[in-house]
Order: structure tokens, then sequence, then C-alpha cells
């Protein structure tokens, strides 16, 4: 047990159950709701928090772990393909962003699935979003979860199961108990201990090999295929768009990160954030995973590529430093978790039970499920990920694409075309969701190079396109809300949450 590594760490997981302790105070003294403070934070994030919390909920155990793992393995053409991450922040707040923010505040929305149902009207649509809520967040918090167990697996030489156990402990712990305002904070404290532990993780690097030009010589002596296109990967130009499509892009799709879209405080703050945003992602996506091609040259043959980046930081960082600088990739890996956890709950609680099985529940009734549901779930999820997987990497790819084929169509066209109606929603959900599973399961190369979410996402947009066109259009009430300057009555309201 390296105990000068362990203390830091085990320091920094007390000090955020510690912060989750303090705003659970806070819900109890709130002066809104509790869903509005427990799910978005009382929608009163600044620019600065809010970047830290986009990056910390979208730098996750891919980032840290899983790029860097499999760039080890494949070379610089996952490190381009995944650089489609740095405009993620950029879609979600400047395409969805003001649109997004003004409509979840007329009908007083905490979740996607408030949007969805307000512009759709309908149960089906509710229960799909729940589906997929359920199926892909829960596969990207198991690569999460692993990602997690991999730190301390490599930090204390436990087993990993022992390692899920320790880590999701934590993470679950102070997302039931604080809420999404102790996941802000947390994330906002997370993201400047990435930024550090990032600077000082190249900082040992150069210091160890002797700068990267060094390193890239060596490997293009000994490795030459890591530093070209194609490469050992197949990284061909279709991967490329195919991947600059899942990070980038289609990320407005995913409801752990859009739900940002409903917190911040205003339109100042969005578009400082969105500058902000861009310039962060680039740095973390390109730093992080250009260091697994050069760990080639000094770990040739490591056992589990994923483990490359912490064995490097215990080999190099002196007990205590190591600590801190494994605090970053643990970071990542515990701010993506908690804000899932949250979007999770809130399926279930706020959009299944509040909905359809007591509308009239209380505010105490619907704090008390949403601690138990928030920590349900992540004991659920830790139970699957005893079993590890083969790359951390491609289970987040999964969970992604299949968000994404689900909940982007539905999304961009609800709030920017009038003409979407609830069965263009509903066809276009149903279609992402079976032709993504089908391909993923069935048949999984059909497409050659290009990932199944491209296929599944057409399928998607199609449906949406086809089906609203020819359906009936929707009622001049819900475009009044959509489009028009009215706020809707309280009456109006209860009639959009049930």
């Amino acid at each position: 047990m390296k105990w000068g590594i362990i203390i830091p760490i085990i320091i920094y997981l007390i000090a955020m159950f510690l912060v989750g302790a303090y705003f659970h105070r806070y819900l109890k003294d709130r002066r809104g709701t509790f869903q509005e403070s427990f799910f978005v934070g009382d929608r009163s994030l600044g620019p600065v928090v809010l970047v830290l919390t986009m990056l910390a909920s979208s730098v996750s155990a891919g980032t840290f772990i899983g790029a860097p793992g499999l760039a080890y393995d494949v070379g610089f053409g996952w490190v381009l393909a995944v650089m489609g991450q740095a405009t993620a922040g950029i879609c979600m707040l400047g395409i969805l962003g003001k649109k997004f923010a003004i409509i979840a505040r007329k009908i007083k929305a905490v979740t996607m699935t408030d949007l969805f149902f307000a512009r759709y009207r309908s149960r089906a649509v509710v229960i799909g979003t729940a589906l997929g809520i359920v199926i892909f967040i829960g596969a990207y918090m198991v690569a999460q979860f692993a990602g997690g167990a991999l730190i301390v697996q490599s930090v204390t030489g436990l087993p990993y199961q022992a390692g899920i156990l320790i880590f999701a402990g934590g993470v679950v712990g102070y997302t039931a108990y604080g809420g999404f305002r102790a996941v802000a904070i947390t994330d906002a404290i997370q993201g400047i201990v990435m930024i550090l532990g990032g600077v000082l993780l190249w900082i040992g690097f150069m210091a160890t090999t002797g700068g990267f030009s060094a390193v890239m010589d060596q490997l293009a002596t000994q490795q030459p295929e890591l530093l070209t296109l194609p490469g050992p990967g197949n990284i061909t130009p279709t991967v490329l768009f195919s991947y600059f499509l899942l990070f980038g892009i289609a990320a407005i799709g995913l409801p752990h990160a859009a739900n940002r879209g409903m917190t911040y405080r205003d339109s100042r703050t969005m578009h400082q954030a969105v500058m902000m945003s861009a310039i962060v992602m680039v740095l973390f996506t390109f730093f992080f995973a250009t260091l697994g091609p050069a760990m080639r040259v000094i770990y040739p043959n490591i056992e589990s590529s994923d483990l490359v980046l912490p064995r490097f930081i215990v080999d190099t960082f002196p007990g205590w430093l190591a600590g801190i600088v494994l605090a970053a990739p643990l970071s990542a890996v515990m701010s993506t978790v908690s804000s899932m956890l949250l979007v999770a709950s809130g399926a279930v609680v706020k959009d299944i039970y509040l909905n359809y099985v007591n509308p009239e529940a209380s505010d105490r009734r619907i704090s008390s499920l949403s601690y138990v549901a928030t920590l349900v779930i992540g004991v659920a999820v830790m139970l699957v990920a005893l079993t590890p997987p083969d790359y951390v990497q491609f289970v987040v790819v999964f969970a992604l694409g299949g968000l994404q084929s689900m909940f982007v169509a539905p999304t961009v066209f609800g709030l920017f075309w009038k003409r979407a109606t609830k069965w263009g929603a509903i066809a276009s959900m149903y279609l992402g969701l079976v032709s993504y599973l089908v391909l993923e399961i069935f048949f999984p190369d059909l497409f050659g190079d290009i990932v199944n979410l491209v296929p599944a996402l057409t399928l998607s947009i199609v449906a949406m396109v086809v089906v609203s066109l020819l359906t009936p259009k929707p009622s001049q009430d819900i475009i009044r809300l959509f489009w028009g300057k009215s706020v809707p009555s309280d009456r109006q309201e209860v009639t959009l949450q049930r």
C-alpha cells in the first residue's frame, strides 16, 4: 500500500463529501423548490463555475484513461479522432444555449424530459427518454466506475473490485446527499484540480523524457506506424468524421451535458462560457490524448493500456505529489458520474414518478425519493461495473452513440422547427434507439469505418422530418409557449407536469 499517494486522495474524497454535506444543509434552507435546487442549482451558475462544471461533466474517464489508453495502442490517429470533443461546449451552449434556457425557465423545467413533454405532450416520448437514460447513462456510468477503480487499483494494488467499492462509495455519497449545487461546486473544484494535475503531469513528462521532440524521434524510429494515418487503428477520413460527430456536434443530445443549459444565470454568462469552454476543451482533449502514443517509448509492453497514465504518475512523482496528480483523472471520473446520477435519478423521480405515479407529491416526498433514487441507481451501476470492460473508451463510445441517436433530433427540431410533432418525435426516438442497438449487437461492422451513430442518427432525423410532415401540426398553445413571449400560468404548468 502506497500510503504517501493514498492519503492525499483520501483527504480529497473526504473534502468532496463535506461539500455535499454543506449543500445538503443548503437544500433544507433553500428559497426555491427542492426540484430546482437539487437538479439545476436554482439556475444561478456564473461563467467560471458553468465552464468548469461543463468541463468536469464532459471530461471523464474517456479523456484521462480511455483516450490515452487507446491512443497508446493505435497511435496519433486516435488523438485526431477525439479532438471533436473540443467543440462540445460550443455546440451545447452555442446551439441550444439561449433557447434551451428561456423555455426551461418558462415552464420551470429541471430535466430534458420536462422540455420534451412540454413540446410534444406525449407519454411515449417521456417513457422513451427515461428508457434511453436508464440504458445508456447506465452504460456510461459503468465506464466511469471502471476508470475510477483502475486508478484506485494502480495506486493501492488492491483488486479491481475493491477499487469499485471504494470509488463508488465516495461519489455516490456526496451526489445523493448534496444534489446539483454540490455537484456544480465539486465540479468547479475538480475542474481546477484537473487543470493543476494536467500541468504537473506534463511537467513530469518533459522532465523525465527530455522533451516531446525527443520522444517523437524515438517513436518515429521504433514504431513509425503510430505517427501516420490510418495507422494501426485504421483511422480513415470517414472514421474521423464519425468521431467528430460523436464527440462534438452530437453532444447536444447528451442529457447530462445539455442540462447545463438550464443552470446558467443570464445571457452574458452563457456567451462568456462559450468562449472559455472552447479554449479549455482544446487544451484538455489534445494534451491528454497525446500522452498515449508517447508512453510507448517509456512502457513498450504495458499489461493494460488503460493503466498507462496512472502507472506513469506513480512511477514519476513523489508519493504526496503523485496523489495530487492522480486526483485529476479521479476528479474527471467523479464529476461525470455525479452529473449522470442526477440525470438518472431525475428520470425516475421527476419524469416517471411525479408525472404518472403521484403528480400531487409534496416537496418533502420528492426530496426523499430523490435521495433514495440517486443512491439506488449508483449502487446498481456499481454492481454491474464489478466486471471490468476491455477498453473503457469503447464503453464510452457505445453510451454516447446511444444517447445521441435518441435525443439529438427531438431536441434540435423541437426547439427550432415549429412543424415538429409528437408522432415525429416518437418515431425519431424509438427508431434511433432500436436501430442503434440492432447495429451494435448484431451488425457492429455493417458500415465499415463509420460508427453506428451515423446511420442510426440519420434514420432518426429522417423519421422526425417525414413523420412530422405527415401528421397534424402542433397545437397553437405549444407554438405560443415555445415561440411566444408569454409566460404560462400556474394552471398551464400543472397541465404540463401531468
